[in-house]
């Protein structure tokens, strides 16, 4: 079975945001263990659906830090984080519709990739900035 290991590469340097994307990576990590398990559409969706409304909770509270911050990327980040929603949102729509285990795997796929570029990549520029100005 896949799950994503939290490690120090992941670390952005702000306690509260690393904290929340170990939440985060734990979802994605129940969501693994429910398609691989095969325990069906209900567990699926449910899974799915947390994972979204915990996106969007950390979404909003890292835009929040950003914000607090006076972060210069704020708004190409909110881009990122808008277009993420939407395409989690049409995931689960598709899922929701008669999706099947490939739906799963692509949908799994998708949230790991992203979710990994997004903390290695553009989070890590949140982490450099705050560390600049303290």
């Amino acid at each position: 079975m896949r799950t994503i290991k939290w490690n120090s590469d992941l670390s952005v340097g702000i306690d509260e945001i690393d904290e929340d994307h170990q939440k985060l990576i734990k979802y994605l990590n129940d969501l693994f263990a429910a398609c691989f398990a095969g325990q069906g559409p209900a567990v699926l969706k449910d899974t799915l659906h947390l994972v979204q409304l915990y996106t969007r909770q950390h979404f909003s509270h890292e835009e929040d830090v950003m914000r607090a911050s006076g972060f210069p990327g704020l708004e190409e980040h909110r881009v990122q984080h808008a277009e993420l929603v939407s395409e989690l949102d049409d995931l689960i729509d598709e899922f929701e519709a008669g999706g099947d285990m490939d739906l799963s795997y692509k949908t799994m796929q998708f949230l790991e990739d992203w979710l990994l570029h997004h903390i290695l990549i553009e989070d890590k520029k949140l982490g450099k900035y705050i560390g600049a100005i303290h």
